[in-house]
C-alpha cells in the first residue's frame, strides 16, 4: 500500500534553503536544481517502502521513529504513521551539520 507524503513547512525551507545555498553561494545553479530534483525523486520513493531505510544512529531520535534518506549531501528526515499510512518529512539538513542536535532541539517535528 502506498503512503502519503507530507514535507513540513519547516523541511521545505530547509530545502528551499539548500538550493539557495547552492545557487547563490556557490554560483551552481545547475546543481542547486539537481538537489531539489533529487530530493523529490527520493522522497517521494519514500510512499512505496519507507521502512527501507534505517532509523537514524540516536537513541532518542530512534526512539521517536526517525529515519533517513541520503540525498547528495543532505539527509532527509522523516517519520512513519501506519495508523495514517503517511510518511512526514520533518527536516532536510546538511550532513555534515549536528543534525542529531538541531532535530532534538526541533521537537515535536511538525
Amino acid at each position: 500500500m502506498n503512503y502519503h507524503i507530507h514535507i513540513t513547512q519547516t523541511a521545505e525551507r530547509d530545502m528551499i534553503s539548500a538550493a539557495d545555498y547552492i545557487e547563490f553561494a556557490l554560483k551552481n545553479p545547475e546543481a542547486a536544481d539537481h538537489l531539489l530534483d533529487t530530493a523529490e525523486e527520493k522522497i517521494n520513493a519514500l510512499s512505496q517502502f519507507p521502512q527501507k531505510f534505517p532509523l537514524v544512529d540516536d537513541r532518542i531520535l530512534s526512539s521517536w521513529g526517525i529515519r533517513f534518506t541520503i540525498v547528495s549531501n543532505y539527509l532527509a528526515f522523516y517519520r512513519i504513521s501506519e495508523t495514517e499510512k503517511q510518511v512526514t518529512v520533518v527536516r532536510f539538513l546538511y550532513a555534515k551539520s549536528n543534525w542529531a542536535s538541531i532535530l532534538k532541539t526541533g521537537f515535536p517535528l511538525q
